[in-house]
C-alpha cells in the first residue's frame, strides 16, 4: 500500500504489544483479580492499560505511515516515553510484581524510542540551531532509555534496592544528601586539593628556579 513503509521497529513493536495482550495480565495483583472475579483485589494499570496499548500501537503504526519526518518522530517520541512512564509509575507500590506482558511492553517502547532516534538522526535541517539542538537531543534520548530500562527492570524485577539501586532512588539519595556532599566538596577540592596543588606547584617552580641559579644543583640534573 502506498500509505505505508517499511519499519521493522514498528512491526516488531506492534507483534510485542499483541503477544503482551494474549498474555493477558501484567502483574501477578491483577492475574489473582482474573483468577477470582468475585474477588476485590488491587493492582496496577486497572485505569491505564488500554491507554498505554493504545499509545504503543498508534506510534508503531505512526512509524510506518507515509507522515512528515518531524510529525513522525513527535508521535513516536510522545508515544513511547508516555507509555514507558505509565509503566513505571504503574509498578510503583507494586515491585516485583510484574509479568512477561509488562517487559513485552517495555521492549515495545523502547523498539519506537529506537526508531524515534533513527528518525531524528536523518533529518538533514539547513538552520545551525536546528542541528546543534539534534546533537544534544538525540544521544539525550538514547541516555534516557537506558535509565527507563534500568528503572523498569529493577521495580518490574524486584531486584534488592541493595543489589542494584533504581536511578530514582539514587537521585532521591544524592538530592538529599547534597549539605554532606557540599561539607565533603568543600573539604576535599578547597582545602585538600587546592592547597596541596598550590604547595606542590609553588615547591617545583622553586625547585626550577634554583636549579637554573645555582651550578651545584645544575651538575646534578
Amino acid at each position: 500500500m502506498s500509505w505505508l513503509k517499511p519499519s521493522w521497529q514498528g512491526l516488531l513493536a506492534i507483534l510485542l504489544c499483541l503477544i503482551a495482550l494474549a498474555l493477558g495480565a501484567m502483574s501477578k495483583p491483577e492475574a489473582a483479580a482474573l483468577a477470582q472475579p468475585e474477588a476485590s483485589f488491587d493492582y496496577p494499570y486497572l485505569a491505564t492499560k488500554g491507554l498505554m496499548f493504545g499509545l504503543l500501537l498508534l506510534a508503531a503504526l505512526a512509524s510506518m505511515a507515509r507522515l512528515s519526518t518531524v510529525v513522525e518522530a513527535l508521535v513516536l517520541f510522545i508515544g513511547a516515553h508516555l507509555a514507558a512512564w505509565l509503566l513505571i509509575t504503574g509498578i510503583n507500590g507494586y515491585e516485583g510484581t510484574a509479568l512477561a506482558p509488562f517487559f513485552l511492553l517495555l521492549a515495545a517502547a523502547w523498539l519506537l524510542g529506537w526508531r524515534c532516534v533513527a528518525v531524528l538522526s536523518s533529518l538533514r535541517p539547513v538552520a545551525n540551531w536546528v542541528r546543534t539542538a539534534l546533537r544534544l537531543i538525540i544521544p539525550a534520548i538514547f541516555g534516557a532509555w537506558i535509565l527507563i530500562i534500568w528503572e523498569a527492570v529493577t521495580r518490574g524485577a524486584g531486584i534488592p534496592f541493595i543489589l542494584l539501586p533504581p536511578p530514582s532512588a539514587i537521585g532521591a539519595r544524592i538530592a538529599g544528601s547534597l549539605p554532606v556532599l557540599g561539607a565533603d566538596v568543600r573539604q576535599t577540592i578547597f582545602k585538600a586539593v587546592i592547597f596541596g596543588y598550590v604547595v606542590g606547584s609553588g615547591a617545583g617552580f622553586l625547585a626550577a628556579i634554583a636549579a637554573d641559579r645555582v651550578p651545584f644543583l645544575r651538575r646534578g640534573l
